[in-house]
């Protein structure tokens, strides 16, 4: 009994020890950026998010949509719901916007991004955990709260 109360705790101390070294890590990454004239694509983990993904891909998220002449009181929209909703601003230089969320517990890093595109009358975003497999949503929540107060 003593024995497997002894490793549970060490097994439980050793998963502790690896989500936050995990936390730890991601704080040394940075957004991932612009490629070209698009967000950075998704890797394979089901972890991000991004307008710019092939529609029937888990990984899509529609874009944000504006009327013309709309982007100006749209983008400054955006910035203010980032930066209530907790995020970090580390980049506003229009058309491309890039913050940072931080978990309560480990102190997780994700990214949240935008790139204006005034031709096609959206905000493309891109949200996404820096390390780990699975978010458990937690991005794609984020992307459409944002989006639900976007259009209030």
């Amino acid at each position: 009994m003593k024995n497997g109360l002894i490793t549970l705790s060490v097994l439980a101390l050793a998963v502790v020890a690896a989500f936050v070294f995990l936390g730890i890590q991601s704080r040394g990454a940075s957004a991932p950026g612009v490629s070209e004239t698009s967000l950075r694509a998704c890797d394979d983990k089901p972890n991000c998010v991004s307008s710019s993904a092939p529609s029937n891909s888990p990984r899509y998220i529609a874009a944000f949509q504006f009327s013309a002449g709309g982007e100006d009181a749209l983008w400054a929209k955006l910035v203010k719901i980032v930066a209530a909703e907790g995020g970090e601003l580390n980049e506003n230089s229009r058309p491309y916007l890039a913050a940072t969320f931080k978990s309560r517990l480990f102190g997780f890093i994700d990214d949240f991004e935008c790139l204006l595109d005034q031709d096609a009358g959206v905000i493309h975003v891109r949200a996404g955990a820096r390390v780990g497999h699975s978010d458990f949503d937690v991005n794609r929540k984020r992307v459409e709260k944002v989006r639900a107060k976007l259009v209030l």
